[in-house]
């Protein structure tokens, strides 16, 4: 979408927000359906884009349990309101809800999952499909559902244009909806439904060269876009938000080294390239502290807090290492703010960081890092 687009989106769903509910209630039976594609299991990481007031969130969070992740994204704040409210309501901690475009968005991926439903929109736009479906894991599931023109019962049309011309910007596309989503998933699957009024489609993401679904985020994923500044006052403002990545940096076989020489910790896996060959991770690796150690750096690339003279590192509340930062690989770090609270005479964060390594699965370190700012 352009950005007269974009603004037409949130001024349209700013006026449909608070009945949105209740006039959509008729699609419930293709949101299941849409949803039951994507063979969602426990722990899975699912991207709802177009997420609107969350009417898909218990259904998906039942698949997934508390195992799993649900990233929510919205250009409306409005609609994002209501999806907030119903996430406090149900008491998920497990859900991200980003206010943004399709074509920007930045989740917290990768993902094994991405949900389309009733977004038109979107499905309509290259731009966000490429953006999105390129923060999904290879072999990703995609499902996507919608209104579209019938042939079955051309006469049913004009109830169509009626019903949707409430929720889209466009009819573009509105012959064959999935076309722009066709081109991205080979093989895609398409079911007509209500007389040829809605269509529900589904299939997989292209795994790697090999046939297998690679392991970690697409490394022609987006970039870190710079921090974002905020003065201390605005720092509340923040809380429950993904803030984005930092820019990717080289694991090097001369600061793991260093780090070892420095804290003592001179085991082979970290320092004998040679003998970590053939050990259990196939090279040597970076101390889990010294990722731990990172986080301050990588945190000025993605957040810089102004009005401030003093900041402190307040401590951890749980960190763990659950994969290993082999040397040779790349490190970035996706930051999100868990929670603001005043601290005295200063403000308390507690940042929920996630350490990623290019084509990898598992992040190699997952921690809450709590700071203290004084202005």
């Amino acid at each position: 979408m352009t950005d007269d687009d974009t603004h037409a989106a949130a001024s349209l769903y700013r006026r449909v927000a608070g009945s949105y509910d209740l006039s959509t209630a008729w699609l419930e039976p293709y949101r299941r359906r849409t949803i039951s594609q994507l063979r969602l299991r426990p722990g899975d990481v699912v991207l709802d884009a177009g997420c609107g007031t969350g009417l898909n969130f218990d259904r998906i969070q039942a698949a997934i349990g508390p195992g799993g992740r649900l990233i929510g994204i919205d250009p409306s704040p409005e609609m994002l309101a209501a999806a907030r409210a119903r996430v406090e309501a149900a008491g998920w901690t497990n859900v991200t809800l980003l206010e943004a475009s399709a074509e920007e968005a930045v989740v917290p991926g990768p993902v094994d999952a991405v949900l389309f439903a009733f977004t038109h929109d979107v499905v309509q736009s290259p731009e966000a499909l490429a953006n999105l479906l390129g923060q999904a894991r290879p072999g990703g599931r995609v499902a996507a559902a919608g209104p579209k023109w019938t042939t079955v019962a051309p006469h049913l049309n004009p109830i169509v244009w009626q019903v949707a011309s409430q929720f889209v910007t466009t009819f573009e596309g509105f012959r064959r909806p999935w076309a722009e989503l066709e081109r991205a998933v080979p093989g895609l699957a398409v079911e007509e439904a209500y007389f040829g009024c809605v269509y529900l489609a589904w299939g997989e993401l292209p795994g790697d060269p090999a046939g297998e679904p690679a392991a970690g985020p697409v490394a022609a994923g987006p970039v870190a876009a710079g921090p974002r500044h905020v003065d201390l006052g605005d720092l509340p403002g923040l809380a429950g938000r993904h803030l984005g990545y930092s820019s990717w940096h080289d694991i090097t076989q001369d600061e793991v080294s260093r780090f070892a020489v420095l804290t003592d910790d001179v085991q082979w896996i970290h320092v004998d390239p040679e003998r970590a060959a053939a050990g259990p991770f196939g090279a040597t690796v970076a101390h889990g502290f010294h990722t731990l150690a990172r986080f301050t750096a990588l945190l000025e690339e993605v957040l810089v807090v102004e009005g401030v003279s003093t900041t402190l590192n307040y401590g951890l509340n749980r960190v763990r290492f659950p994969a290993p930062a082999r040397v040779g690989g790349r490190l970035r770090m996706g930051l999100e703010v868990l929670g603001v609270e005043p601290a005295g005479d200063g403000v308390q964060v507690r940042y929920g960081a996630t350490f990623e390594v290019e084509n990898q699965v598992k992040p190699v370190c997952v921690a809450e890092v709590i700071f203290r700012y004084y202005g």
